[in-house]
């Protein structure tokens, strides 16, 4: 027979209760809900709800738009393998891309869009493109409306 000493005995519980309390913040830290980070938002189908084509010139007050409505079925799919496809104004396309998640930036064929507005449900890009002349204010900005 082993004699314990009083004092382990009577400390057995003082060692239970933290421990306990250390796995159950555990756990519970392990079940959290992680939040969609922002490749998962990005790549998507996006419905197309509107592009704005606006040209900007120093020699007018108010700019030139083009606004173009997207009608039904029409959407750009950013996909997992840095392709895009999309089906606007009854054709379909595909090409590839390039997507910085640190910058908020997307890349597809020359055209450098920033992403302005990115949620589950909504997204916004747009691109300010400057003409190369020297001494011109001119520029195009490209703004395009998607939603799922």
């Amino acid at each position: 027979m082993y004699n314990v000493p009083k004092t382990v005995n009577s400390n057995r519980l003082l060692t239970v209760i933290p421990c306990m309390a250390i796995l159950t913040l555990l756990i519970a830290g392990s079940c959290k809900k992680k939040g969609k980070d922002v490749a998962d938002r990005f790549q998507n189908k996006w419905s197309l709800v509107q592009t704005i084509d606006s040209f900007y010139s120093s020699t007018s007050l108010a700019p030139a738009v083009t606004p173009y409505e997207g009608q039904s079925g029409e959407y750009i799919e950013f996909r997992p393998d840095g392709r895009m496809c999309s089906y606007i104004k009854k054709v379909y396309d595909t090409v590839p891309y390039t997507f910085s998640e640190q910058h908020f930036k997307i890349n597809v064929q020359g055209h450098k869009y920033n992403i302005v507005i990115l949620t589950d449900n909504s997204m916004v890009l747009h691109e300010p493109r400057y003409f190369a002349s020297v001494g011109s204010a001119d520029y195009n900005a490209y703004k395009i409306t998607l939603k799922r």
